[in-house]
């Protein structure tokens, strides 16, 4: 979705001996038994502006397991009845994650951890049927999840360094979940 971090969440995966490929949020999914699991990644846009990108979630949720970064958890949350909304602050910094529900994709990972945050928009209610799993200080609705669709979305971004667990994250949505 034009994410700065795309790059770096590609690496990332790589570095975790998974081969992955980036593609363009214009580009149609064809699922095959080569693909394992989806990672929708960030995007400099809010999911109300007109010419914010998108997908067919319905073409992939149900089907393989999804992990959707920041934007892609906004847009998880936006197309199936959640609420988005412009706080009217980026926030961009250090943030403390406190687990509140048992997920695969935390397994593993402190009760409280550091995280990194980079986002305009933030998730205010979750769509029907998904399960909040985690929150910082600033953030309600900071990781969730709806394990019967094996869909997982965080508001952070589990791929730098910052975020100090954030390749135990991806490891467990690649290794466990997927």
């Amino acid at each position: 979705f034009g994410s700065q971090y795309t790059q770096l969440i590609a690496r990332r995966v790589r570095e975790l001996n998974v081969y992955c490929e980036i593609q363009p949020f214009h580009h149609s999914i064809t699922l095959n038994s080569d693909i394992r699991g989806i990672i929708l990644s960030g995007s400099p846009s809010s999911v109300y502006a007109p010419e914010a990108p998108s997908i067919d979630l319905d073409a992939i949720l149900g089907k393989v397991p999804v992990l959707g970064i920041c934007y892609g958890a906004q847009l998880i949350s936006y197309k199936y009845g959640g609420r988005v909304e412009n706080e009217g602050t980026r926030e961009y910094g250090r943030a403390h994650l406190q687990a509140l529900a048992a997920s695969p994709l935390l397994t593993g990972l402190s009760a409280e951890s550091e995280v990194w945050m980079s986002h305009g928009d933030t998730i205010t209610q979750l769509p029907q049927g998904y399960e909040l799993v985690a929150r910082t200080e600033t953030v309600t609705n900071a990781a969730f999840q709806n394990t019967a669709l094996r869909a997982y979305a965080i508001q952070f971004h589990p791929e730098v360094t910052h975020s100090k667990e954030g390749l135990s994250l991806l490891r467990n949505f690649l290794y466990t979940i997927c």
